[in-house]
This record gives C-alpha cells, sequence and structure tokens, in this order.
C-alpha cells in the first residue's frame, strides 16, 4: 500500500517490468550479433573488438545498455531492488540456452568488490547467475574472489584493462580440470572484467570460458 512495486523501466506500479517496457527492451538479435564479444552488430566484421584478444571465447547478450535494460541494471544494483535480478537472469537464461544448449560444466558470476558489497549489502552478480544456472540444470558456484580495484565506471578503456588485470583469482579448489565455465555478468563495456576473470578461470585448469551478459555496451 504504501511502497507498491513500480517497474523498472517506466515507474507505473504493478509489476517489476511491465509487458510494456519488458517489449521494448533493446534486445540484441543473435543473427547479426559479434560471436566474441556479444555487440549487436558484428557477427561478419565486429568493429568493437577485432583489435582485442579476449581469453574467453564467445559472449552473448540480452540487449543493448539503453533505454528500460539500463535502468533495470542499475535499479537492480545500486537500488538494491534484488528482485529485478530474478527476472533479468530468466531472460539472459533464454539467451544463453539457445546460444549453447548443454554446454557448461559449471555456472559462475563475476563478483562484486569488497567495497561495493559493504555499499550494497549483496553480490547482485548472484542474483542473476542464479536463474541462467538453474536453465542449464546446474547451482550457481562461487569460484572467484576478487581483489581491491577502482569501480570501472568512471575509467576509459585504457584504464579499464589495467584496473582489471591480476584482480581475480579462484577460490574454489573442486573446479573441475577441462570443466566448461560460463561466467555471468550485469554489462560488458570494453571486455576487460570479464577477459581477467576467464584469464584466472583458465588459469586454474578450465578447458574453456564464455560469456552471458544482461546489456552490452557499444
Amino acid at each position: 500500500m504504501f511502497a507498491p512495486t513500480r517497474c523498472a523501466g517506466c515507474e507505473m506500479p504493478g509489476a517489476l517490468l511491465c509487458e510494456a517496457c519488458d517489449a521494448s527492451l533493446p534486445r540484441v538479435e543473435p543473427t547479426y550479433a559479434c560471436p566474441r564479444c556479444g555487440a549487436p552488430f558484428g557477427f561478419l566484421v565486429c568493429t568493437e573488438c577485432w583489435r582485442s584478444e579476449f581469453a574467453f571465447e564467445a559472449c552473448v547478450s540480452l540487449g543493448v545498455l539503453d533505454g528500460a535494460l539500463a535502468r533495470s541494471v542499475v535499479i537492480h544494483k545500486d537500488a538494491s531492488e534484488r528482485r529485478l535480478g530474478a527476472v533479468l537472469g530468466r531472460m539472459l537464461a533464454h539467451v544463453a540456452l539457445r546460444a549453447w544448449p548443454q554446454w557448461p560444466d559449471v555456472v559462475t558470476w563475476v563478483p562484486a568488490t569488497a567495497a561495493a558489497m559493504r555499499r550494497r549489502g549483496f553480490d547482485h552478480g548472484w542474483g542473476i547467475a542464479a536463474p541462467v544456472a538453474e536453465e542449464f540444470g546446474l547451482e550457481p558456484r562461487a569460484i572467484l574472489t576478487r581483489g581491491r580495484a577502482r569501480d570501472q565506471r568512471v575509467l576509459d578503456k585504457a584504464d579499464r584493462a589495467s584496473n582489471a588485470a591480476g584482480t581475480f583469482a579462484v577460490a574454489n579448489a573442486e573446479l573441475p580440470v577441462g570443466a566448461r565455465v560460463l561466467i555471468v555478468d550485469d554489462v560488458l563495456t570494453t571486455g576487460a572484467t570479464l577477459d581477467a576473470a576467464a584469464e584466472a578461470i583458465l588459469s586454474a585448469g578450465a578447458g574453456a570460458v564464455r560469456a552471458a551478459v544482461l546489456a552490452r555496451a557499444w
């Protein structure tokens, strides 16, 4: 009565994401998307990643970081609307399953920094990853730890890469050798964070790493 659920896209009361905003999400069409970095128009030649080398071998994106999707990502992460994690995660799960049915052995996520955890009170990545793991018939596994790093959102492309490098380690010794690992994250901008996370996982003995993100900034 006093604090009704409002749509993350338009703020109308009733649902976390109303039908109109759901329909208007700037979704990425897999037919035209870059298979390496998830950019919306890079299937043949991707101007976003053609000069980049990533430790992850492929990436899918739910949509472009714009409109109702961008608002939903921010509200979930920075306004502590935890219920949005399940809503957005289920959408991303369908995209990942359609792209790679029965592919991953392990589903994990990019963990928040300790500072972000203190500020927000929760790890937003888990909320997104859990529905993705469920869709593949798996439990999400917290295999990554993260050292101190500045917020990537305030950095340029060059600084993002140096800021992310070496900040991740694999904490779970039970990661199977040769495992196919799917990393879930909310936003891919330059790919530096996911690249560093994937590098750590491969160094721990994984066979291959792919990524699934809610939103692709470009």
